[in-house]
């Protein structure tokens, strides 16, 4: 006998029965209400911790788009909630990931979703200023794994930590260059809980004490970040993406297989099925709690801004950890290069 579907939770004004249910309450909900629900629940998250300024006419937004599920999905949602009540653009950065066409396939798709919502759309290719890209960093990586180097200076952190790195900084210095007042990313709530957690295993109270739907910040080159999905779990995002049709690539990308932030989300994912809202519970804690007490151990001199003297940006050292990475990346790579 087959089962029958139960009734959307909001059946007296859908008559319909229920196509899924939320993750972590396991309320029935039809197509319909599962949408308008996640889409409520970004709106009070906007509004709660005021993550755009509706009354300001100079409100510009960036949204930072990879092509994936989330940052798709986040654009989707910020067009349909806000009908065109803030400006908002949107830049790809491409970082150069050749490996089933992953960078290739992901800009398409992003400018795709622009052209259809009419949005505009930039692109930013990091080898043109970097001279190098993940596939080039992917290479000083093998490298380092085959020869076992475990010295704090030469360790290779891993494709996914520059990536994330580069794309941040390029994103920033693009937005405050062409004046935009925040930056929208696409990070969701499974993201936030496993960045706590690691952060937590490395005790860093500096980087812990940055989490939260915002960073807004006064300094000069720091451009505000705001992160609409910040309670909406993965899971939700995957199943809004697949009923509102959301255009994404699907393909992994190649160079995350191994990466150690994929097992901790991959724990905290097995966690919540006997502790259901344990993620939920975690980050909303944390920001009540936790989160200020933090921030006051950051020592003061972290807190200065100065100009990096290789590029400009806004550090509170001489030269910014970008500019240091990318020297040592550069350094690392042209050792591997064959000589002529």
């Amino acid at each position: 006998m087959t089962k029958m579907l139960p009734r959307c939770k909001f059946y007296h004004d859908c008559k319909s029965n229920a196509v899924t249910v939320v993750p972590y309450s396991k309320m029935p909900v039809c197509k319909h209400h599962f949408l308008t629900y996640i889409q409520d629940r970004v709106q009070k998250t906007i509004k709660d911790h005021a993550l755009i300024d509706f009354e300001n006419p100079q409100e510009k937004i960036l949204v930072g788009l990879s092509g994936g599920k989330d940052s798709q999905t986040l654009l989707t949602i910020l067009d349909q909630v806000f009908q065109k009540k803030v400006q908002m653009e949107a830049l790809y950065v491409e970082v150069g990931i050749t490996p089933k066409n992953y960078s290739r396939d992901s800009g398409i798709v992003a400018r795709s979703l622009c052209e259809k919502l009419n949005i505009p759309f930039h692109t930013l290719t990091i080898k043109d200023d970097m001279g190098l890209d993940i596939d080039d960093i992917h290479q000083i990586g093998e490298r380092s794994r085959k020869r076992g180097r475990r010295s704090k200076k030469g360790r290779f952190r891993g494709e996914c930590s520059y990536c994330g790195l580069v794309k941040r900084y390029y994103i920033n210095k693009f937005a405050y260059e062409n004046g935009f007042t925040k930056v929208a990313t696409g990070h969701n709530l499974t993201d936030e809980a496993t960045q706590l957690v690691s952060n937590f295993f490395s005790v860093d109270m500096e980087m812990m004490s940055r989490a939260g739907p915002t960073t807004i910040t006064d300094v000069k080159g720091l451009v505000p970040r705001i992160k609409p999905l910040y309670y909406i779990y993965e899971q939700e995002l995957i199943m809004y993406s697949y009923y509102a049709k959301v255009e994404h690539l699907g393909t992994q990308c190649a160079y995350a297989v191994d990466s150690p932030m994929m097992n901790v989300k991959g724990s905290l994912i097995e966690i919540e099925k006997f502790r259901r809202g344990n993620m939920m519970n975690m980050v909303k804690k944390f920001q009540q709690k936790l989160k200020h007490i933090l921030f006051e151990t950051i020592p003061e001199v972290k807190k200065v801004e100065a100009e990096c003297t290789e590029c400009g940006m806004t550090t509170y050292l001489k030269i910014c950890s970008f500019c240091k990475t990318k020297h040592r990346l550069q350094d690392q790579f042209s050792k591997i290069q064959p000589r002529n």
